[in-house]
């Protein structure tokens, strides 16, 4: 790939930035004096094959009730792939298989506010032994599915949910930021590219923002990402 396709790549990469699910941030939503270690997240997560269950409020009537939610991956489905491996203290290295075999690696770090866990991405150098398995553009010029949303070096950040068995991960939904902006409901500092937000505001303020709205359930999108652990 020529430098002037690697441009275009990266445009299309920026743009898919402002219209994807998530919010991207100039600065992270950790600080040193909220990070946390979860034992649990170290190892290999996969989508495939099997069933991967869990709850999600429903309005039934009147009433918002727990519904079990399903999600069935055919044994011949190619499996997403999240593989956490501690890199330093507090910090985890995430090397992302997507479904179509794509791999790219990010910095997570994991902050605790309130009752809540929320996991910070942030793009990452793909290890040499993982490059030649897949790699950031498989050899084809194509993107790995989550590194379209952070080519360019920003944070994005989401709700995280785990246990033994099972890893949960829920996007802020960038429709729900968008509405309280222009409706002046909340000041955070922020910058408009057309009709998306990017996030300046400092670290401080963005936990502030995440703990304020962890039990909305405006604030997230609709489908999690749920994986099931595999070693």
């Amino acid at each position: 790939m020529n430098k002037h396709q690697r441009f275009g790549v990266a445009l299309t990469a920026f743009l898919l930035i402002l219209i994807s699910g998530c919010i991207p941030s100039i600065h992270p939503l950790y600080t040193k004096d909220k990070l946390v270690t979860v034992k649990e997240l170290s190892g290999v997560w996969s989508d495939a094959p099997g069933d991967i269950t869990f709850n999600k409020k429903q309005k039934i009537g009147d009433e918002e009730k727990d519904v079990k939610v399903t999600i069935n991956q055919q044994e011949g489905d190619r499996p997403e792939i999240w593989k956490f491996k501690v890199a330093d203290d507090k910090q985890y290295q995430l090397i992302h298989t997507d479904k179509e075999g794509r791999t790219a690696a990010f910095e997570i770090h994991v902050v605790k506010l309130g009752d809540n866990y929320f996991m910070d991405f942030y793009p990452g150098s793909l290890p040499e032994e993982e490059k030649s398995i897949g790699g950031i553009f498989s050899g084809s010029g194509e993107l790995n599915d989550l590194q379209e949303l952070q080519l360019f070096p920003v944070h994005i950040f989401a709700k995280l949910e785990v246990s033994q068995k099972e890893l949960k991960i829920t996007m802020f939904n960038p429709d729900f930021l968008e509405k309280l902006l222009e409706r002046q409901q909340i000041r955070i500092k922020h910058e408009k590219a057309d009709d998306s937000y990017i996030l300046t505001a400092s670290s401080e303020e963005l936990q502030k923002f995440a703990e304020k709205y962890a039990h909305v359930k405006e604030a997230f999108l609709d489908a999690p990402i749920v994986l099931g652990k595999k070693s």
